[in-house]
């Protein structure tokens, strides 16, 4: 049986970016905005059925998508001796399988949850419980950022340890340096392309205020990171990622409420967002952490599982739109969301990290010190005349001279008599 490769970053972007399954984006995309224009149309409630139905369409297909004969279905296979017409047919096939199933889901849906549905005062709610998800999305991009961030990040090797900790000034300057670019090039780039705006201080100072606040709450873990040059590294490191994030977070939230928030922008920046968090959360629940398996999400089926939440997601921000009178309030809150998702993910993460760096540290120190501890007692047994198993091996060598026990011995030999050698008088005098 062939082993399964580990999942990593890389792998799994080429399943999902693989010419074989490509079809299934393309179909997010197509649905995703007919759903949405249903629910412009005053139709959200059908809208919610399409994205529920075929979220959970490719939550089923995903775990059988592993298995080979749901895999030719699923999968586009190139046929070098098909045209090119029929290629395209064959790479709309794979498609059969999930808008079956997807169209049978949503029947269900409506049977269960419609105007004459067992459930259908609970169906009636089903459109703001599916824009109520778009929280949980918030919360799940700023931790699965962080998760993914602090992950790729190498502990350094060895290191040394410092009494009053090393200086945090450095890693503070080129922070702030780091967002400073990137609230000039995001707030002039926007204005450079959108124009009849002139320049404003405003987006710095706000930038910087919630860069002090994140310095404020996690000053401790930065101060603790910063007493060895290991932690002090990684933190510093992982700082630079997550202040970066949230500034952007930071900006989008200041275009709103000065009112330069055009709606091109904003669904841009919300698309990007969604691809930036269904990799996240795919990648986050397939692997925890660079090349660790899994059973359940896979490289074969990760692209279904992206799918998946992909319609979550579309849906929860076309329910959103279409039930608020002005989205931009909510996307705001949302915002706002996950930058304090972020912040308190700097504080609890990295405090954790530095006690799984910290622990690991201690464990190689006592290794180490048995080592040192060995080598000395064997030094001090030969010091006292005590030779080793290796000492002994080396210096046995055969003595001519000696005589061993082993020695053949001639048994008929007489043995010679004390007295044999002595001459004893022939007339002895006896005393009173």
């Amino acid at each position: 049986m062939e082993e399964t490769k580990p999942l990593t970053k890389m792998s799994l972007l080429k399943s999902l970016l693989s010419p074989s399954t490509l079809p299934h984006l393309l179909l997010l995309a197509v649905l995703s905005v007919a759903f949405f224009v249903l629910a412009r149309v005053d139709a959200e409630t059908w809208a919610a059925y399409g994205f529920i139905g075929f979220s959970i369409a490719y939550v089923c297909l995903a775990p059988v998508s592993k298995h080979e004969r749901f895999g030719r279905i699923l999968r586009y296979r190139k046929d070098t001796d098909s045209d090119s017409t029929d290629a395209s047919g064959h790479r709309l096939r794979i498609l059969i399988l999930p808008v079956v199933t997807g169209t049978i889901l949503m029947a269900v849906i409506y049977f269960l949850f419609g105007e004459n549905g067992i459930f259908s005062q609970i169906g009636s709610f089903l459109p703001a419980s599916l824009g109520g998800l778009f929280v949980l999305w918030a919360f799940a991009q700023g931790r699965f950022f962080g998760l993914a961030t602090m992950r790729a990040i190498t502990v350094p090797v060895g290191g040394q340890s410092s009494t009053n900790g090393y200086s945090p000034v450095p890693s503070l300057v080129m922070t702030s340096t780091l967002v400073v670019v990137l609230t000039f090039a995001v707030t002039e780039g926007i204005r450079f392309f959108i124009g009849g705006s002139s320049f404003t201080v405003w987006p710095y100072l706000f930038s910087f205020a919630v860069y002090g606040l994140c310095i404020y709450v996690t000053w401790g873990q930065r101060r603790r990171a910063s007493m060895h040059s290991a932690t002090h590294t990684v933190a510093r490191k992982w700082f630079w990622a997550t202040q970066l994030f949230i500034t952007w977070h930071v900006l989008s939230i200041y275009r709103s409420i000065d009112n330069t928030f055009s709606e091109p922008v904003m669904f841009i920046e919300e698309l990007f967002l969604m691809i930036v968090t269904v990799f996240l959360a795919i990648w986050a629940l397939t692997s925890k952490g660079e090349g660790s398996k899994s059973t359940l999400f896979t490289e074969e089926n990760a692209l279904f599982w992206g799918v998946a939440f992909g319609y979550a997601y579309a849906g929860s921000v076309a329910m959103i739109t279409s039930v608020m009178n002005d989205v931009k309030y909510v996307l705001i809150g949302g915002h706002i969301l996950v930058v304090a998702t972020v912040m308190w993910s700097q504080r609890t993460m990295l405090e954790s990290k530095i006690e799984r760096v910290n622990s690991d540290r201690g464990i190689a120190e006592s290794v180490e010190h048995v080592e040192i501890n060995n080598a000395s007692n064997e030094v001090k047994l030969q010091a006292d005349g005590i030779q080793t198993d290796e000492s002994d091996s080396v210096s046995e060598e055969p003595v001519a001279d000696e005589q061993s026990i082993g020695d053949p011995v001639d048994w008929n030999q007489q043995d010679e008599s004390l007295g044999d050698s002595t001459t004893w008088d022939d007339e002895i005098e006896l005393l009173d």
